[in-house]
């Protein structure tokens, strides 16, 4: 990454990274892909329907081993880099929980601005419903 690279570019870089990361860690688990494609496409409108703690608290309930929550942990991940509203907080509902209202509102509009990257690298580098079932 450029050390002068824009915000937008850093939001591309780091979503690029994590996409890869799981594509790489999915490549035999097309179910795995399609689910993490549906529901990032879907974590937008519900952050714009619910706002994002709701959101937030629906993606983590499942727990660490299904595909919701590698978007909750992506997407607390970015909230939590230096410059970002959540800086510092080791987790999403934590950032929520313990931020005030305009530090909250920021974090949801960053949230959306970098989720329209996850949604276009996911379904540049996993798999989509639309393709063949396995």
């Amino acid at each position: 990454m450029l050390p002068n690279a824009t915000l937008q570019q850093r939001r591309a870089h780091f979503a690029l990274q994590r996409i890869r990361a799981l594509a790489d860690e999915w490549k035999d688990e097309l179910k795995k892909q399609k689910e993490f494609n549906s529901y990032a496409s879907a974590m937008p409108f519900m952050i714009h329907a619910n706002g994002l703690g709701q959101t937030a608290a629906f993606y983590r309930r499942k727990g660490p081993d299904h595909t919701y929550y590698r978007l909750y942990k992506l997407l607390g991940d970015w909230l939590s880099q230096t410059d970002q509203p959540f800086s510092g907080k080791t987790d999403l509902l934590e950032g929520v929980t313990q931020s005030d209202m305009d530090t909250y509102l920021a974090a949801q509009t960053e949230a959306m601005l970098f989720l329209d990257w996850v949604k276009k690298l996911a379904s540049a580098f996993l798999a989509r419903e639309e393709e063949a079932s396995v």
